[in-house]
């Protein structure tokens, strides 16, 4: 199962995140088996406002506890963290998914 972990940056933590950020990569190498994909969203003015995480767990309950124990959330660098159920429908799993999904085949 994966899950969408949406961490809005807080304003004014830079320096923190800055500080923090060769634990964070850490924390995140240890974890890559575990991430489908990750990264921060950007604005138009090239501002960091969110990372993004698709993470593989077996429930919600397991995707709370990974992002607990994120180096940036401990700090108080995210203003708020969103974990919702995600489901892949591109790139498909397998050929033809799309189509069967939208009743094509």
């Amino acid at each position: 199962m994966h899950f969408a972990i949406q961490c809005i940056l807080a304003d004014n933590t830079d320096e923190k995140r800055l500080a923090l950020r060769p634990t964070h990569l850490r924390f995140m190498e240890e974890n890559k088996d575990r991430i489908f994909c990750g990264g921060p969203t950007v604005s138009l003015e090239g501002q960091l406002e969110t990372m993004l995480i698709i993470l593989e767990a077996v429930d919600l309950e397991s995707a709370e506890a990974f992002i607990k124990t994120e180096p940036y959330n401990q700090s108080g660098v995210f203003q708020q963290v969103i974990i919702r159920e995600w489901r892949q429908v591109l790139p498909e799993g397998q050929p033809g998914a799309l189509l069967r999904e939208i009743g094509c085949t």
